[in-house]
């Protein structure tokens, strides 16, 4: 019989996942961290019992994080990227050529050198590029105690549980708009609207109090089991063309892509009707004084 890995999806909805071996476990200051080699995913970065990436399906999320808001951007030269400690994230923005710096503010030193470690096929060599500078402390107190301003903020970040949920407020949105260049673009997850409904509606509507364009996407992500949503927000960009957006992808050389690419660009944009559903209904935003938490 073999060993399992188990994870609650929802409080009446559990998997389970054969492991073939158990590579490492610990508990950080902030979470407990698993690494796993699976016969279906390879290696699988689990926090706190929660699926965060593997090997195989990575990309989906990554490459959905990542692309879809940079190939909007005309020139994105200094980056910001806050969390996103396994380092997929990174791995997609070091693509980028004309990236100049990319700063990253990670609070689990704990999940970045596991990452370096186990998940080499997932982060690569992303971690040495040069142009990173890596800080591990608070997103947020990194972004209150800085003046720099970046073209793209890149919002790699756990479910709004603890202690997380304040990166997911009113003012903490108006905080990372602040720190965008004219024509700067922040982008994020908005988690998954089929399970959890009320945590994309609010997060939906929390970034709708702060910017004037939040465009969604939803994109199935095969190692969740389920749908998940990114939002892409900016205030005075000029969106680009469909040739634009593939003459840009040539000329940026982007390889190694499993997911994106300009074919799907503007489909992607297009949101089922169930997740427009959603948006129909009234809900509170996350403020400060009253952090929404999910279920």
């Amino acid at each position: 019989m073999g060993v399992y890995f188990e994870e609650y999806i929802t409080s009446t909805l559990k998997r389970t996942i054969e492991v073939k071996e158990f590579l490492f476990s610990t508990t950080s200051k902030y979470q407990r961290i698993d690494v796993v080699d699976t016969y279906d995913f390879g290696k699988v970065l689990f926090l706190d019992k929660r699926f965060q990436t593997s090997e195989k399906d990575e990309f989906f999320y990554h490459e959905s994080l990542i692309h879809p808001a940079f190939m909007l951007h005309p020139s994105p030269k200094k980056v910001l990227l806050i969390g996103g400690g396994d380092g997929g994230s990174l791995e997609e923005i070091c693509k980028y050529k004309e990236v100049e710096s990319i700063t990253m503010v990670e609070l689990d030193k704990e999940v970045v050198e596991v990452s370096k470690k186990y998940l080499t096929s997932i982060c690569k060599d992303a971690f040495y590029d040069p142009r990173l500078k890596l800080f591990f402390q608070d997103g947020r107190k990194f972004l209150e105690d800085t003046s720099t301003k970046y073209d793209v903020i890149v919002l790699d970040l756990t479910d709004p549980l603890e202690p997380s949920k304040f990166l997911y407020t009113k003012e903490f949105y108006k905080l990372c708009k602040s720190r965008l260049k004219p024509g700067g673009i922040l982008t994020l997850h908005n988690d998954t609207p089929f399970f959890f409904p009320k945590t994309f509606n609010v997060i939906t509507k929390t970034l709708n109090s702060v910017f004037s364009n939040v465009k969604q996407f939803v994109t199935y992500i095969v190692g969740y089991g389920f749908d998940f949503a990114f939002s892409v927000c900016y205030e005075d960009l000029n969106e680009p063309s469909q040739e634009e957006i593939f003459r840009r992808f040539e000329k940026r050389k982007l390889k190694d892509l499993n997911f994106y690419s300009p074919n799907i660009h503007f489909s992607l944009f297009s949101l089922p009707g169930y997740v427009k559903k959603i948006l129909e209904s009234p809900c509170d935003i996350s403020t400060d004084k009253s952090p929404y938490t999910m279920e």
